[in-house]
């Protein structure tokens, strides 16, 4: 049964939220969109500079500068609006719909919930034009869930993202890791993270 808040999103033919916010998905996200698509990450994903070095940025040099990722914009034939995100499709009955589906971002599942100081918010802001979100609109429980996961995709990314920074850190001076690098060890931590326990482990 669909929700109330996923069926008035749904209704909303712009999406306006998949043009101008700025999709910053986890290392789980990643991995799973990139396993079920059966396309490698940079794809479909950029890679920017971050001011400093938060624990979601990665390291491609040793004491090089950080960079942070973000789902890569489709092609936007109008230059007055902000371009869509790559996997937005549109319809021919005019409608903006996911490419994803339930397989989007964690990020993007839980628009516009967001908790601030253990309390339930929505934060549509200016990255949804279709209505102003209040609590009716949404299951406080199933919203909670929600971002709760979220929450734990992203410090379960960010230990990845310390163990990946450890091994640059730990080369030569001169060595150089790619983007591609990056991308593919990405893939292989979730892949053990997701390899069910060995029989007989504890």
């Amino acid at each position: 049964m669909t929700q109330r808040k996923e069926a008035l999103w749904l209704a909303c033919k712009r999406k306006t939220c998949c043009h101008s916010a700025f999709v910053i998905p986890s290392g789980r996200d990643i991995w799973r969109i990139s396993r079920t698509l059966e396309a490698p990450p940079w794809t479909f994903l950029v890679y920017f500079a971050s001011p400093a070095l938060r624990r979601d940025a990665f390291l491609l040099t040793p004491g090089g500068p950080p960079f942070r990722l973000a789902l890569a914009k489709a092609p936007n034939r109008r230059s007055k609006t902000p371009p869509p995100c790559i996997f937005l499709l549109r319809t021919r009955q005019g409608h903006h719909r996911c490419g994803l589906g339930d397989g989007r971002p964690a990020v993007c599942r839980s628009f516009p919930s967001a908790l601030v100081d253990g309390v339930l918010t929505l934060q549509g802001g200016t990255d949804c034009t279709c209505r102003h979100w209040g609590l009716p609109d949404v299951d406080i429980a199933e919203e909670m869930a929600c971002v709760q996961i979220q929450q734990a995709d992203v410090a379960e990314y960010c230990t990845v993202v310390a163990a990946w920074n450890t091994r640059v850190t730990a080369a030569p001076p001169e060595t150089v890791f790619t983007f591609f690098d990056y991308c593919e060890a990405l893939l292989v931590a979730y892949d053990v993270l997701a390899a069910p326990p060995a029989v007989g482990a504890p």
